[in-house]
């Protein structure tokens, strides 16, 4: 059996320092129910490849894990509490997200080509980076999110009752989403008009 260290010893409390990371990682990898967020975030057995493992977890802006190029394709996370989840550099194709709260969710640099977003919250959300072909945006609250000039937003498929209140978009994007057929309606829950949120000019 290993000597025992005094406590106050300095190198036993940076060898518990990395002990302790260790198991945090450990218990990530093989799905330890224990890490799994609460009623902050993906928490239930619908959301088992986020809790092993399948995106990384935010809480108060701390990062639980953090995995990159996950394949969540045709996932269902409809009307999931998703707060907070980043889903960054995956690929999430035709994935149902519809009625989900994604406040805060990170899909920074992630293809999500084909995905429903329908009725979502996704107030917030860093969508950095991130490529929209063929995604549904009908009555999604997409107030304040955080986008960069390589954010794509061309080839979606419906924006209609979107809210895009505070979210600075590149005149290029704007241009082009204040030009989609779909670039009407109002948001059932905010009531907001979508080409005002989108400070259209015409």
């Amino acid at each position: 059996m290993p000597a025992k260290v005094p406590i106050g010893d300095k190198k036993f409390t940076e060898l518990k320092s990395v002990l302790l990371c260790l198991g945090v990682a450990a218990s990530l990898a093989f799905g330890n129910p224990a890490m799994a967020v609460d009623d902050r975030g993906a928490s239930s057995n619908a959301n088992a490849k986020i809790t092993t493992g399948g995106a990384s977890t935010l809480q108060s802006g701390r990062t639980i894990a953090i995995t990159r190029g996950v394949n969540l394709d045709n996932s269902d996370f409809s009307g999931q509490n998703l707060k907070g989840v980043a889903f960054q550099q995956s690929i999430v194709r035709d994935t149902n997200f519809r009625g989900s709260n994604l406040v805060g969710a990170s899909f920074f640099d992630a293809t999500l080509d084909g995905s429903n977003f329908d009725n979502a919250d996704m107030t917030q959300a860093n969508v950095e980076m991130a490529q929209f072909n063929r995604a549904s945006l009908h009555n999604t609250v997409m107030r304040e999110m955080y986008v960069s000039g390589a954010t794509l937003f061309e080839g979606v498929k419906d924006i209609e009752g979107s809210d895009w209140t505070d979210t600075y978009l590149r005149k290029d994007q704007q241009k082009y989403l204040c030009g989609h057929p779909t670039a009407k309606g109002t948001n059932p829950v905010t009531g907001v008009d979508t080409r005002e949120s989108l400070m259209c000019t015409d």
